[in-house]
Protein backbone atom coordinates (compact mmCIF):
# COMPACT_ATOMS: atom_id res chain seq x y z
CA UNK A 1 0.00 0.00 0.00
CA UNK A 2 2.72 2.50 0.61
CA UNK A 3 4.26 1.72 -2.57
CA UNK A 4 1.32 3.04 -4.69
CA UNK A 5 0.78 5.90 -2.28
CA UNK A 6 4.28 6.75 -3.21
CA UNK A 7 3.58 6.58 -6.72
CA UNK A 8 0.57 9.07 -6.20
CA UNK A 9 2.30 11.40 -4.30
CA UNK A 10 5.13 11.37 -6.67
CA UNK A 11 2.68 11.78 -9.84
CA UNK A 12 0.50 14.69 -8.30
CA UNK A 13 3.26 16.60 -7.14
CA UNK A 14 5.45 16.49 -10.23
CA UNK A 15 5.78 19.70 -12.20
CA UNK A 16 5.18 18.52 -15.89
CA UNK A 17 6.19 21.10 -18.64
CA UNK A 18 3.04 21.14 -20.73
CA UNK A 19 2.93 23.70 -24.23
CA UNK A 20 0.84 26.70 -23.19
CA UNK A 21 -2.99 26.07 -25.09
CA UNK A 22 -4.52 29.06 -26.87
CA UNK A 23 -8.06 29.63 -26.94
CA UNK A 24 -9.85 31.61 -29.46
CA UNK A 25 -12.92 33.45 -28.98
CA UNK A 26 -15.21 30.91 -30.27
CA UNK A 27 -14.08 28.63 -27.43
CA UNK A 28 -11.60 26.34 -29.41
CA UNK A 29 -8.30 25.08 -27.74
CA UNK A 30 -5.68 25.49 -30.55
CA UNK A 31 -2.59 23.27 -29.33
CA UNK A 32 0.83 24.70 -29.77
CA UNK A 33 3.03 23.36 -32.18
CA UNK A 34 5.82 21.40 -31.02
CA UNK A 35 9.37 21.48 -32.19
CA UNK A 36 9.45 17.86 -32.51
CA UNK A 37 6.74 17.85 -35.27
CA UNK A 38 8.19 20.91 -37.05
CA UNK A 39 11.68 18.81 -37.19
CA UNK A 40 9.71 15.73 -38.20
CA UNK A 41 8.15 17.23 -40.87
CA UNK A 42 11.61 18.77 -42.23
CA UNK A 43 12.93 15.23 -41.98
CA UNK A 44 10.24 13.40 -44.06
CA UNK A 45 10.68 16.06 -46.81
CA UNK A 46 12.57 14.01 -49.72
CA UNK A 47 16.27 15.27 -50.41
CA UNK A 48 17.16 16.58 -53.90
CA UNK A 49 13.93 18.31 -54.67
CA UNK A 50 13.48 21.71 -56.53
CA UNK A 51 13.32 24.57 -54.23
CA UNK A 52 10.70 27.18 -54.22
CA UNK A 53 10.07 30.45 -54.91
CA UNK A 54 12.53 31.42 -51.96
CA UNK A 55 15.07 28.74 -53.07
CA UNK A 56 15.34 26.97 -50.05
CA UNK A 57 16.31 23.38 -50.70
CA UNK A 58 15.10 20.54 -48.48
CA UNK A 59 19.03 19.74 -47.41
CA UNK A 60 18.82 23.27 -46.02
CA UNK A 61 16.17 22.78 -43.95
CA UNK A 62 17.24 19.42 -42.38
CA UNK A 63 20.31 21.38 -41.05
CA UNK A 64 18.73 24.23 -39.28
CA UNK A 65 19.75 24.88 -35.55
CA UNK A 66 17.81 23.69 -32.71
CA UNK A 67 16.94 27.81 -32.34
CA UNK A 68 15.51 28.33 -35.79
CA UNK A 69 13.36 25.38 -35.30
CA UNK A 70 11.41 26.53 -31.94
CA UNK A 71 11.43 29.56 -33.61
CA UNK A 72 9.31 27.96 -36.48
CA UNK A 73 7.08 26.35 -34.26
CA UNK A 74 6.36 29.30 -32.15
CA UNK A 75 5.52 31.25 -35.51
CA UNK A 76 3.48 28.31 -36.70
CA UNK A 77 1.52 28.25 -33.42
CA UNK A 78 1.09 32.02 -34.10
CA UNK A 79 -0.06 31.56 -37.64
CA UNK A 80 -2.65 29.06 -36.65
CA UNK A 81 -4.09 31.38 -33.03
CA UNK A 82 -4.33 34.15 -35.49
CA UNK A 83 -6.29 32.10 -38.59
CA UNK A 84 -3.69 33.74 -40.42
CA UNK A 85 -0.89 33.15 -43.05
CA UNK A 86 1.63 35.79 -43.77
CA UNK A 87 1.38 37.21 -47.42
CA UNK A 88 5.00 36.61 -48.51
CA UNK A 89 3.73 32.89 -48.09
CA UNK A 90 1.21 33.78 -50.93
CA UNK A 91 2.95 32.12 -53.76
CA UNK A 92 0.33 32.89 -56.69
CA UNK A 93 0.09 36.13 -58.30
Amino acid sequence: MEVIYDFYLVLFDSHVHLPPCHLREDGYVIPSVLPSKVRHAIKSVKNRTAPGPDRIRPEHLKNLPTTLVNTLARLFTRYLSECKVPSQWNTFP
